[in-house]
């Protein structure tokens, strides 16, 4: 028992940080750039094959029928596919993505949103309360195509709650697998730098 306790020590250490990341490489395909550091040591920097973003309403906002709601907030746009002047998230990069959409009413007021894959609906978040603040929340995965938009729209009027200090209503998407997309079309974006193999 000792000597495999020891022999699983000294293969993590003896394993670079090349290649400890490979396994990765076969679920998000992913070139590594090589640059050396001050000190002659070896880096490993992944290309953005990955994506995904974060975004959340920090005002208070009263909506007509078929307006975009532009999240301002942007907590995480890891591939820079979320606009927040627009509220739209474009795909950078095909695969399967999952979003989550959290809204918060005023309190004398509805929230009546729904989601768009390419100006198609797909799902709707609905919440009401006679006398109070009423909240809601959808989750749908979609498999996307490079460009393809994926947003949240007003139906009807709304009054969503936001604050500065107080962000209570989230739009959110990430890739869980990539690469094939509605088509099934096998996208990936370019490799830049020097590969390492």
């Amino acid at each position: 028992m000792m000597f495999l306790v020891c022999l699983c020590l000294v293969s993590l250490v003896a394993s670079t940080p090349i290649e400890q990341v490979k396994g990765i490489d076969n679920y998000f395909p992913t070139s590594f750039v090589r640059a050396a550091g001050n000190h002659g040591h070896t880096h490993v920097t992944p290309t953005d094959k990955f994506v995904g973003f974060s975004a959340g309403l920090t005002h208070m906002l009263t909506t007509n029928d078929t307006d975009l709601i532009p999240y301002d907030r942007v907590f995480l746009n890891i591939g820079n596919g979320y606009d927040s002047s627009t509220g739209v998230f474009t795909c950078p990069n095909a695969g399967t993505y999952t979003f989550l959409v959290y809204g918060v009413s005023t309190a004398t007021s509805q929230l009546n949103l729904d989601i768009y894959q390419n100006n198609n609906y797909t799902v709707s978040v609905f919440a009401h309360v006679r006398n109070g603040y009423a909240s809601g929340h959808q989750t749908i995965v979609l498999q996307l195509d490079q460009q393809d938009t994926v947003f949240v729209q007003a139906r009807g009027v709304n009054s969503m709650f936001g604050q500065h200090n107080e962000v209570y209503s989230t739009f959110s998407g990430f890739m869980i697998v990539p690469g094939i997309g509605r088509t099934g079309v096998v996208t990936l974006p370019p490799v830049s730098g020097n590969i390492i193999g």
